[in-house]
């Protein structure tokens, strides 16, 4: 492991040259890196054969569903599958207050702090971060096409579900198979003692959600759709190192969408070399993620990156603009995260502790 105390960039370049060198086509992290890469490229070929709106969401799906067996896979998968469906659903009556801007504010604050505190609280952590991140998803969507709510509803739906499917299928046939290791107890959502730290950073997330339509609108920024959902991740990681977390996921961004976007100005409109490059760069950024060293999440968020990059509708097109306004929305999330957590943190912390009448409240370890 690098040295925690380095300089981040420093660190995360030792932890990259690490993880790079050690790429490999057999053992355990290759196979969990060619299960990855081929569940994604099929689960894109599948939403593009489907005709799905969005058919990189059904590859960042299969990116995250892939784990070391198919127990494993498959209990991440229902979570997925519940949390997405609920958030479907919440996201699409939610919508309908697209045009009341303070209800709509509420709305998606009040996932997003569901969503980040649930995650480290609840049993099914995951489901409740993927339902908040779909309501999200759904609710910005209509913020775009207004008159397509239920439309944006049932196809991000859709295209989860597709990643979802070829995802166990890849695992079911490929994946090693074993009993599912007991999952880490959790204390649950509404007991006590609450957790301070996490609850500040739940509804510092919340505002930080809220606002971005007021700023993208009111700047006439690119890439909304890729905004929150950007902020909303970063906020997930901001107990433990938010800068480190920032840079990785920028690193990341930086990577896997370089990569595609030059691959899409030579390959133009040729399937097969599309489905080579697609294929050899999330292998790599795979071996990246499931390395588990300190610069995984790199890895991660490269894998994001190359999908949005490379797959921009029902064919190969060396057209790059759709992908430039989407990697420039993931900019744009990492940028206010990093500016509104210090700015608003400490007020919602001043504000909570004041609310909740903290000094009479026990409190477990996640108050730091």
């Amino acid at each position: 492991m690098a040295d925690a105390r380095a300089p981040l960039t420093h660190r995360l370049a030792a932890g990259l040259r690490r993880e790079f060198g050690v790429i490999s086509f057999s053992g355990a992290t290759a196979s969990l890196a060619f299960r990855t890469a081929i569940a994604v490229v099929l689960a894109v070929l599948a939403a593009l054969w489907l005709h799905l709106d969005n058919p990189y969401w059904a590859g960042i799906t299969a990116l995250g569903i892939i784990q070391q067996d198919l127990a494993a896979s498959l209990a991440r998968s229902i979570d997925r599958c519940l949390g997405t469906l609920a958030g479907a659903v919440i996201g699409y009556l939610g919508a309908h207050f697209v045009a009341d801007h303070l209800m709509f504010q509420l709305i998606c604050a009040g996932a997003t702090i569901f969503g980040i505190y649930g995650q480290e609280r609840s049993k099914h952590g995951y489901a409740a971060l993927l339902m908040a991140g779909t309501v999200i998803l759904v609710m910005f969507g209509a913020m775009e096409t207004p008159d397509a709510t239920l439309h944006v509803a049932v196809y991000r739906a859709l295209e989860i579900m597709v990643g979802v499917a070829v995802a166990c299928l890849v695992d079911y046939v490929f994946g090693p198979t074993g009993p599912a290791l007991p999952a880490a107890r959790k204390p649950g959502f509404f007991t006590r003692p609450i957790d301070r730290g996490l609850l500040v950073t739940a509804v510092t997330g919340g505002i930080a959600t809220a606002l971005i339509p007021v700023i993208w609108e009111g700047l006439q920024l690119p890439g909304l759709g890729q905004t929150p959902i950007t902020a909303f991740v970063i906020m997930i990681g901001m107990r433990r190192e938010p800068a480190w977390t920032a840079l990785n996921r920028l690193a990341g961004c930086i990577v896997g969408g370089g990569f595609g976007l030059l691959c899409m100005r030579f390959i133009g409109d040729d399937p097969v070399a599309w489905i080579a490059c697609l294929f050899a760069g999330l292998y790599v950024v795979a071996h990246v993620k499931h390395g588990k060293g300190d610069a995984a999440y790199v890895g991660y968020q490269a894998g994001i990156a190359l999908i949005m990059a490379m797959v921009q509708g029902f064919a190969p097109s060396p057209d790059i603009l759709p992908a430039i306004n989407r990697l420039a929305g993931i900019m744009g999330g990492i940028t206010v995260v990093l500016v509104s957590q210090p700015l608003i943190a400490p007020l919602v912390a001043r504000g909570l502790a004041y609310l909740l009448d903290w000094d009479r409240l026990p409190s477990n370890t996640g108050d730091r």
